[in-house]
């Protein structure tokens, strides 16, 4: 029974929210049309009209094509939901939007996940993303009632299929953390610490770490951020700093060249900050990267890695 009154209420709001949208002057629009856009079944066209994300009181997703003058702002406004759920379900913080591209769009307030591994379970992602003071069982039951899974969901470790999508209500994703400057790596030349240094022939303290890379290789920002330094500086040679919102930098040095000015705004491992080489104080090419604090002390950057 309980399942025909939910099946019963869907269909009244999708029929209102089409009768809504015909009402305003648009072509008649089909009922199932809005339907196939619930979480419980496949997506429709890729695109259906952000009105409907507004009137349908049920969660539903789609992909959203971005258009000329469209920033992450307007997109969570048009759909009803905001900018954090945007960023969470995409993995994405969007300072940057590129035009034609496509991003999964949804009405609700909170993170959209996409199950990858077949069997994946209710409990399990439940506890993953547990809030610190949230009751998992009534965050398993607002998890359960607001994708429409059935109630044994509740009794049963429920499991997902690859593919699926699990609304998490008030979930939110902090993306703003470090990563590697590097699309990858092999190794670390100098660690951070004291070392004996090659060129000056003493111990001295190294405030970042050294990447050996081959010259010319690509690098982008661990952080999302600033820029405040863009040139020459000492044994640094080419150098880039970055500062974050947080008021702590990051510093890429020995670059061949530099890419980016002063002022500019620079994505988290998408801006081309440079290119490794070997400019300054350096016996060969790579890459000195060090992360500096608000206070202005320089922590070990490899034991930031995935943190604030």
């Amino acid at each position: 029974m309980e399942g025909l009154r939910g099946k019963l209420a869907l269909g009244a709001a999708v029929l209102l929210g089409a009768a809504a949208l015909s009402g305003a002057g648009g072509p008649p629009v089909s009922p199932f049309y809005y339907s196939r856009f619930s979480v419980l079944t496949p997506a429709g066209p890729s695109e259906p009209p952000p009105e409907a994300f507004r009137l349908i009181p049920r969660l539903i997703h789609a992909r959203h094509k971005v258009q000329k003058g469209e920033d992450i702002r307007s997109i969570a406004s048009s759909y009803g939901t905001d900018i954090r759920s945007l960023q969470s379900t995409n993995s994405n913080e969007f300072i940057f939007l590129s035009r034609g591209g496509y991003i999964r769009v949804h009405n609700g307030k909170g993170l959209l996940y996409e199950v990858f591994t077949p069997g994946e379970s209710l409990d399990g992602i439940a506890r993953r993303y547990l809030g610190k003071g949230r009751d998992f069982k009534q965050f398993k039951a607002e998890i359960v009632e607001d994708n429409g899974l059935p109630p044994s969901a509740l009794l049963i470790n429920y499991k997902f299929k690859k593919g699926d999508r699990v609304y998490l209500p008030s979930v939110y994703i902090d993306l703003d953390t470090y990563r590697m400057p590097l699309r990858s790596f092999g190794r670390i030349s100098s660690r951070f610490g004291s070392r004996y240094h090659p060129i000056l022939k003493r111990r001295i303290f190294h405030n970042g770490c050294d990447i050996p890379m081959p010259l010319g290789t690509p690098v982008f920002p661990s952080r999302s951020g600033t820029v405040t330094y863009s040139g020459w500086k000492g044994g640094y040679g080419n150098v880039v700093e970055v500062k974050h919102k947080d008021g702590s930098m990051c510093r890429y040095g020995h670059l061949s060249e530099t890419e980016v000015k002063v002022g500019d705004t620079v994505q988290k491992s998408k801006t081309l900050l440079g290119k490794v080489g070997s400019t300054g104080m350096s016996t060969g090419p790579h890459l000195h990267f060090e992360i500096i604090t608000p206070s202005g002390k320089s922590v070990n950057p490899l034991a930031k890695i995935g943190k604030k």
